[in-house]
């Protein structure tokens, strides 16, 4: 239970940073460069802030359907 309950609120946060909830994805895409090591072609993680708020809505996604199929069964 406790997996299902931390799966949803990753889930629930990758979301609010794919919706750009309050600026949290300009944050996110400010501190990337520190936080994550790997660079990419461009110098940095992502090329723009529009693919990196897919990537987040997609693991967001994810992490939902994986939080309630815990919880469920």
């Amino acid at each position: 239970m406790l997996y299902g309950v931390l799966a949803l609120l990753t889930g629930s946060a990758f979301m609010l940073v794919a919706c750009g909830y309050r600026g949290v994805d300009v944050w996110v895409w400010d501190w990337a460069p520190v936080v994550i090591r790997r660079r990419g072609r461009y110098g940095t993680v992502w090329r723009s802030l529009t693919v990196m708020r897919i990537h987040f809505g997609a693991m967001g996604a994810f992490a939902l359907l994986a939080g309630l199929h815990v919880l469920a069964s």
